[in-house]
């Protein structure tokens, strides 16, 4: 079965990296043949995990995870923001939770539908 993407999880032999195949079940990358079973693999993307946009005008990328760092574009309101990792920033509204989307990429997760608007929602993965 192929792998679609990595994902962090819990610890199997000498790695955190898990597989997500095709068919949407997981295995640890230590039982796959990947180009490295003990970490992540160049060739194979990590999971992103898509949630909606709920600012009305929607809201602005930044290329870092804070309102310190430039705009580098918007995500339309009601349209997905692709997550893969989420880490702590500048605050707006009731979080410090910022959304990596991609590389250079980043949006509040205030205005991004996570299971929680205060703090780090599974299965994204910290940075």
């Amino acid at each position: 079965m192929p792998v679609a993407c990595q994902a962090p999880g819990s610890t199997v032999g000498s790695t955190k990296v898990w597989d997500k195949l095709t068919d949407g079940s997981y295995i640890s990358d230590l039982y796959i043949s990947t180009p490295s079973n003990t970490s992540y693999s160049a060739p194979v993307a990590r999971c992103r995990y898509p949630y909606q946009v709920t600012a009305i005008s929607g809201v602005n990328q930044r290329t870092g995870p804070g309102t310190s760092h430039s705009p580098n574009g918007q995500l339309a309101s009601g349209s997905l923001a692709w997550v893969t990792c989420q880490q702590a920033g500048s605050k707006v509204g009731t979080t410090r939770i910022w959304d990596k989307i991609s590389y250079r990429h980043w949006v509040t997760d205030y205005y991004v539908a996570t299971p929680s608007l205060t703090t780090y929602s599974q299965p994204a993965p910290r940075c």
